[in-house]
């Protein structure tokens, strides 16, 4: 679950200067899948594909679906997601929630959707693995400049299918404290593990951006808290934007992008913190792509 309307613009703001055609942000991503990675997770899992389109969100794949990792390719411009509701919790009020959420973010409403709600990933257009934990419900989900949209839902059978989890080239994981660990280093092009760690307590997404050589956290971190009237974030063009998780799960994301470095970012809205961003609070990471 991206940031809401309002807080993007809030972010699109911040990263005006240095982004203004197409912010960084708010654009799709800019990594292409590997071949060789997707071929081989989808030779040994189920294969799921979803798209945003003017009449919903498409997604194929799903007759027969069992509980467990599947591949999944997302196409258009647009990030899907997935996400499961509790009982007496279902997508109008989720979507009501999440709109609420904007430059003045409405804390209870967004606390109800973290409480109600376990999200099991996705991505911006591009391949990744994710897994459904249990049989139930599932709905494909998308959050744009009009705000959150659902579509319909699908049935998943149990019990979990056993399968082996792809081969990744190192971990970025998100725990508690709003900090991030795993990998400083990984290559241009490969697949990674995104995990966001039960103790975390609140869901993460990845943000990737390329920033300028020699870049530290502490200056991105200042160019947010500096506001829309300072000095632009030191961002360079290249990005790469996951699904959101909620504790306890993981996903695998294929990328391919130019080596240097990258902050890495989430930008979900804390409930401690009237919705402020995760990375307006320091989660903040420098890794190098080589």
């Amino acid at each position: 679950m991206h940031v809401p309307p309002g807080m993007r613009r809030v972010v699109a703001a911040v990263c005006a200067v240095a982004l203004a055609s197409s912010p960084a942000l708010l654009a799709p991503t800019t990594a292409g899948a590997s071949g060789a990675a997707t071929a081989s997770a989808s030779a040994e899992i189920p294969h799921l594909t979803a798209k945003v389109t003017k009449r919903g969100i498409r997604v194929t794949g799903t007759d027969g679906l069992r509980a467990g990792r599947v591949h999944l390719t997302v196409t258009g411009r647009a990030t899907v997601e997935f996400v499961t509701f509790k009982e007496g919790y279902g997508p109008d009020r989720f979507v009501a929630d999440v709109n609420k959420c904007g430059e003045k973010c409405n804390v209870k409403a967004l606390r109800r959707a973290i409480a109600n709600t376990t999200i099991i990933g996705g991505t911006s257009p591009g391949e990744a693995t994710i897994v459904f934990p249990r049989a139930g419900a599932y709905y494909p989900f998308t959050i744009g400049e009009r705000g959150a949209a659902v579509g319909r839902a699908f049935r998943v059978s149990g019990p979990p299918r056993r399968s082996r989890a792809p081969r990744v080239d190192g971990s970025i994981i998100a725990k508690s404290g709003l900090a991030w660990g795993g990998a400083s280093t990984l290559p241009a092009e490969g697949r990674f593990r995104f995990q966001n760690r039960r103790s975390a307590g609140v869901p993460h997404f990845v943000q990737l951006q390329q920033v300028v050589e020699g870049t530290t956290a502490d200056q991105v971190l200042e160019s947010f808290q500096a506001g829309p009237g300072g000095p632009p974030p030191p961002f360079l063009e290249a990005t790469l934007l996951t699904g959101t998780l909620s504790p306890g799960h993981s996903m695998t994301v294929d990328y391919d992008l130019p080596p240097g470095h990258y902050a890495v970012m989430c930008f979900f809205p804390d409930p401690d913190m009237k919705g402020m961003p995760h990375a307006f609070m320091g989660m903040i990471r420098i890794i190098r792509l080589t």
